[in-house]
């Protein structure tokens, strides 16, 4: 491992350090975040806007019309390529729903967003001061904080998943804090996610008096509906028509329909043949008099190994197992991140790094008290145990 002294000083300024990363969190919770409350992200954005700044580190916040600022914070320039500390702000819960905002029964820790991802933020937050601590200056760290993700970045235009590809262009490596396991596991792929809307026009008429002049677009929609579904396959590429919006009343020959679909691919080459699949289908399939379009709504990539990721994942393999962890699994899962977007970059990424806990966007979301300081140990050994960008 490179640098030992280093690494033991980190260790040791995190050792203790639990009951200051507990309350960290405890104030990150009760800020609740949802999503779309555009003023309250952003508040949260500038609480840790000064938090980063105590820090030293430079801070910028990007404004979306229609989404909470994101916020990016960074430690000085190093000699080698930066790496990225990467997390989300917002959480899928309305505010007001938790009749306690945080709980503590035990090792488990209860409220909204606490397991996804403001345990994640605390993590991160928390590394850096423990890279501070044992004055380690060889790579800037770059902690990106994005304020939309639940949304798909639906909310900012998709620029909130832009902002990832800008920030971490120049990275050597990036690390997500998103929400973690309870059994050692780190995520290296993930599938990506789309929504689309499909509208269908068609032709009103009296349903009584003259069907004949109508053409039913809810008819064709349900003809769309069977041979997208169709297109599911064993492999894990998923096309779920969720939800059908259409017509006016059942004496009337429907003139209009909308289907809600969710894609799920494995690759982002899967995506490029789904988007073919649903062009031909608008296409073939309207009955006469209907026809159909579609638009993407919102689109997480896939998160894609890349040349790099098999040998940062050994890096943190070995943190992991030094510190009496044990060893990682590495997995494949389905549900998407910003990870996607850092992939994209060509920048080698581990993804799920944050707190510990189970049943994410419930009403029984919890996080584990206990894995705070092991997950930020880990991530901290890592990032010390780097190769150098010539090695």
């Amino acid at each position: 491992m490179n640098n030992k002294t280093l690494w033991r000083e980190a260790m040791a300024y995190l050792d203790g350090r639990q009951a200051e990363m507990l309350q960290l969190l405890k104030r990150l919770v009760e800020m609740e975040t949802p999503s779309a409350d555009k003023d309250a992200v952003s508040r949260l954005a500038r609480h840790l806007d000064t938090y980063c700044d105590a820090m030293d580190m430079a801070c910028r916040k990007t404004h979306y019309d229609g989404a909470g600022d994101a916020l990016t914070a960074c430690t000085r320039q190093g000699t080698q390529r930066p790496i990225a500390l990467i997390a989300h702000m917002d959480t899928v819960h309305p505010a007001g729903s938790w009749p306690e905002l945080f709980r503590q029964d035990g090792d488990k820790l209860y409220g909204p967003g606490v397991f996804d991802c403001k345990g994640g933020i605390v993590i991160a937050l928390f590394a850096v001061k423990a890279l501070r601590a044992c004055r380690y200056h060889d790579r800037q760290i770059k902690l990106i904080l994005s304020s939309d993700e639940e949304s798909g970045h639906m909310l900012s235009g998709g620029l909130g998943g832009q902002l990832f590809e800008q920030e971490c262009a120049d990275c050597a490596f990036a690390f997500n804090c998103e929400s973690g396991s309870t059994s050692n596991e780190v995520v290296t792929q993930r599938k990506g996610g789309a929504v689309i809307r499909i509208d269908v026009k068609g032709i009103a008429a009296h349903a009584g008096r003259n069907p004949e002049m109508g053409a039913s677009a809810i008819r064709t929609a349900a003809r769309l509906v069977e041979s997208l579904e169709a297109l599911t396959t064993p492999d894990g590429n998923l096309f779920n028509c969720g939800k059908i919006t259409g017509g006016t009343g059942s004496n009337i020959i429907p003139d209009s329909c909308a289907i809600s679909l969710g894609l799920r691919y494995m690759s982002n080459a899967d995506y490029e043949d789904a988007l073919k699949n649903l062009e031909r289908l608008c296409a073939q399939t309207p009955l006469p008099g209907t026809s159909a379009s579609f638009t993407v709504l919102a689109r997480y990539p896939a998160m894609e190994k890349t040349p790099g990721t098999d040998a940062l994942a050994a890096v943190y393999d070995e943190a992991s197992r030094e510190l009496g962890y044990g060893p990682v699994s590495f997995v494949s899962t389905g549900g998407c991140s910003d990870s996607a977007f850092v992939t994209q970059t060509g920048v080698p990424t581990l993804c799920a790094l944050g707190i510990g806990g189970a049943n994410a966007h419930t009403k029984e979301e919890y996080a584990l008290l206990s894995s705070l300081v092991p997950q930020c140990k880990k991530l901290v050994a890592a990032i010390l145990s780097l190769p150098d960008d010539n090695a």
